[in-house]
């Protein structure tokens, strides 16, 4: 059977600011019936487990909305979404974030003679995971805790959903074989929409 690829979309808020990221999963193999069945089967694996990880490694002034999933090879889909009540899903982790445009950059490495590696921009860090450009052990864990099962894959529909690296330029998705966390956080705007907007 074919494997399938899942887009899916993690929206929250900080302080009242939209923040989006969106993650890929290969799902091996692929059901093959209904994508937007499937969909649905992701979120609610992705809800049972990783919803909790996820806000493990963001500051409580961070908001999880919903999450959004479509199939998007071999074939397109309808979306699945899961909608949380406002304000019920705020991270977990330290007490503020360091500021509003401050994301530490997870890099997800593909196998050997794959050119192009994936990266996660989280939402926010809190003020006190990273010291002279260097994360706490303990931001370390967090994050270690959310990608480590992410990489090894989970139980969807029959399958195994494992986060992947798309490539929109080649349609192409790539298993991934392990990660980096960024040393030094940067300023990432372009998942920010402006109030009003």
């Amino acid at each position: 059977m074919a494997i399938g690829l899942y887009r899916t979309e993690w929206r929250g808020s900080l302080r009242g600011q939209f923040r989006e990221n969106v993650i890929h999963y290969r799902l091996d193999p692929d059901p093959g019936t209904n994508g937007f069945d499937t969909a649905n089967d992701l979120l609610i694996a992705l809800n049972s487990t990783f919803i909790s990880l996820w806000l493990d490694m963001l500051p409580p002034d961070y908001n999880l909305s919903a999450i959004l999933a479509r199939q998007i090879g071999p074939v397109g889909g309808n979306y699945a979404t899961i909608d949380y009540e406002e304000g019920s899903q705020p991270g977990t982790r330290g007490t503020e974030a360091a500021s509003q445009q401050l994301c530490p950059c997870i890099t997800m490495i593909p196998g050997i003679g794959v050119k192009s590696s994936g990266r996660i921009f989280l939402p926010a860090v809190d003020k006190a995971d990273y010291s002279l450009n260097a994360p706490s052990v303990g931001f370390g864990i967090a994050v270690n805790a959310f990608m480590t099962p992410s990489i090894a894959g989970f139980s969807v529909a029959g399958g195994t959903a494992s986060i992947a690296i798309f490539s929109r330029k080649l349609n192409t998705s790539n298993p991934v074989v392990t990660y980096h966390l960024s040393s030094v956080i940067g300023y990432q705007r372009k998942r920010a929409r402006p109030i009003g907007a």
